[in-house]
C-alpha cells in the first residue's frame, strides 16, 4: 500500500481549527473540508498587515470579501472610513446606506443623490498656495500617466500634462472652483491663441512655447493630447458641477463608506479617474497626522486600477496611520504585468494574510506554494511484498491541493500560522 504522510516542518491542515474570537474584528463563517463549521477570526493586528484574495473568476473571492465588508461596516465608528472599489456593483447593492457616498460616471444608477465629484476641491483643500500647486501637478501627472507611458513620442503628452496642471492651478486659484462646467466650457472651446493668452495672463509664460505657432505640428500634437484626455475622462457625472472631494471625505471620516463604482461600459477610458480617486485617498490616509480610527481600502479586481502611485507606501508604511488594505485579484501575472516584477513582489510581500482560491496558471501556483516552502514527507510503498519508507522534501502545498479547491474553498495563510483549508459560507 502506497502513502504520503507529513514527517517534519509545516503542513497544510485539513480539519477544524480552534481560534479564540475574543479580540477579533471579524469572524468569517465557514467549515473545514469535512463540513464541520467553525469561525475564522481576523484581528486588527492581522488586518493591519493587510489581506489578499487570489483566485480564478467565480471561485468565491467576492463572497468572502463581502463577509468582511459587512462586519467592518457594522462596527465602524465616526473615526473610521472605508473606500470600496466596486468592479461589478455587488458591494453597492449589498452594503450601501444613506450616509454613504458614491463616485460614479452614472450616479443616478446607484443613488438618488445628485452630488458630483469636483476635481478642483482636491486641489483647493489645502490652505497654502504651494500645496495647491503641488496637488495640481500630481493630479495632472496621474491623469496623463498612461498616455506618457504608452506614447512613442512622450514629449506631446508631457507637454499636455504641463498645460493641464497650469489650467488646474488657474481655475482653482482665480476662478469659481466649484463650477467644473465653466472650466469645461472655457477650455474645450479654446484654441491655441486663447490658451496662450490664458497662460500669459497668469504667469505661465514658459509653457507658451509648447503651442506658440498655430500652424506647427508640435502645437497640434500637444493640443490633441490635451483635448483627447479631456474628452475621454471628463464625461458624464465627472464633468458636472459638484462639491465632492475624496481627500476631504477621508480627512473627515465620519463612519462613511465611499463607493467608487467601475463603469464596464466605458472600459479603460475612465481608468485615470478611478486611479486618481484611489491614489488621492491613499495619499490622504498615509499622509495625515496620526488620529484615532481606521482607513479601510477594499480593492476587488485590483488590476482594473493599474499603476497606483501610492499603493506601495500605503501597504508597506500605512499601518502606523491605521490604513488597512483588502485586495482581490484573479492571478499573480496581472500584478506583474502592471507593476513590473520587482514592484509587484514588494506589493505582494506586504499582504501578509492570503486567501488562495483555485488558480490555474503556473506563476500564481508558485506564489502560493513559495509562501510556505518545503517540508519533509514520508513516502511508504510496497515493493515485492516488502514495505519501504523514504523521507524526502516536498512542497507544503502541492499542485493537487490547489487544483482540487472547490468553489468557495480557500487555502488560508495567516501570519505565523500553518496554512489550512477553509470553506466559506455564502454571504446572504
Amino acid at each position: 500500500m502506497n502513502s504520503l504522510t507529513h514527517f517534519q516542518g509545516q503542513q497544510l491542515l485539513r480539519t477544524k481549527q480552534a481560534f479564540s474570537t475574543a479580540s477579533s474584528r471579524c469572524n468569517l463563517r465557514g467549515s473545514d473540508l469535512s463540513g464541520t463549521d467553525f469561525l475564522l477570526p481576523i484581528t486588527d493586528e492581522w488586518f493591519s498587515k493587510h489581506l489578499l484574495f487570489v483566485g480564478n473568476v467565480g471561485t468565491g473571492k467576492t463572497n468572502a470579501i463581502s463577509q468582511i465588508i459587512r462586519q467592518i461596516k457594522n462596527n465602524m465608528t465616526a473615526d473610521d472610513v472605508m473606500i470600496v472599489f466596486d468592479s461589478k456593483g455587488d458591494f453597492f447593492s449589498k452594503f450601501y446606506s444613506e450616509n454613504d457616498v458614491v463616485f460614479s460616471n452614472k450616479p443616478e444608477l446607484f443613488t438618488k443623490s445628485q452630488r458630483y465629484w469636483n476635481i478642483f476641491q482636491e486641489i483647493a483643500i489645502d490652505e497654502s498656495k504651494e500645496s495647491k500647486v503641488e496637488n495640481a501637478l500630481e493630479i495632472a501627472s496621474t491623469l496623463f500617466a498612461d498616455k506618457t507611458k504608452n506614447s512613442q513620442q512622450p514629449f506631446f503628452p508631457n507637454a499636455a500634462k504641463d498645460i493641464l496642471a497650469a489650467l488646474l492651478q488657474i481655475f482653482t486659484l482665480y476662478y469659481d472652483s466649484n463650477n467644473f462646467t465653466f472650466f469645461n466650457k472655457i477650455v474645450r472651446n479654446s484654441d491655441a491663441k486663447d490658451l496662450r493668452e490664458l497662460l500669459v495672463k497668469y504667469n505661465f509664460k514658459s509653457l507658451v512655447s509648447y503651442i506658440s505657432n498655430d500652424a506647427s505640428p508640435q502645437t497640434g500634437g500637444v493640443l490633441s493630447n490635451l483635448y483627447q484626455l479631456l474628452n475621454e475622462i471628463f464625461v458624464g457625472a465627472f464633468c458636472k458641477k459638484g462639491d465632492l472631494s475624496i481627500k476631504e471625505l477621508v480627512r473627515q471620516k465620519g463612519g462613511k463608506t465611499i463607493f467608487i463604482e467601475y463603469d464596464p461600459a466605458a472600459g479603460g477610458l475612465l481608468t485615470p479617474i478611478y486611479r486618481l480617486l484611489i491614489d488621492l485617498a491613499i495619499k490622504e490616509g498615509i499622509g495625515r497626522q496620526k488620529s484615532k480610527g481606521n482607513v479601510w481600502f477594499i480593492i476587488d479586481e485590483f488590476p482594473l486600477v493599474p499603476n497606483l502611485k501610492h499603493i506601495d507606501n500605503g501597504i508597506n508604511f500605512g499601518r502606523s496611520q491605521g490604513c488597512k488594505f483588502i485586495i482581490g485579484l484573479q492571478n499573480i501575472p496581472q500584478v506583474y504585468h502592471e507593476y513590473g516584477e520587482s514592484m509587484a513582489q514588494s506589493l505582494l510581500s506586504g499582504l501578509n494574510t492570503v486567501f488562495s482560491f483555485r488558480v490555474d496558471d503556473v506563476k500564481s501556483r508558485d506564489f502560493i506554494q513559495d509562501r510556505y516552502g518545503n517540508c519533509l514527507k514520508k513516502i511508504a510503498y510496497t515493493n515485492k511484498g516488502v514495505l519501504n519508507e523514504v523521507v524526502a522534501p516536498h512542497k507544503v502545498i502541492e499542485d493537487w491541493d490547489i487544483a482540487g479547491l472547490s468553489i468557495g474553498t480557500a487555502i488560508v495563510g495567516l501570519p505565523s500560522q500553518e496554512p489550512f483549508f477553509f470553506r466559506f459560507k455564502e454571504e446572504k
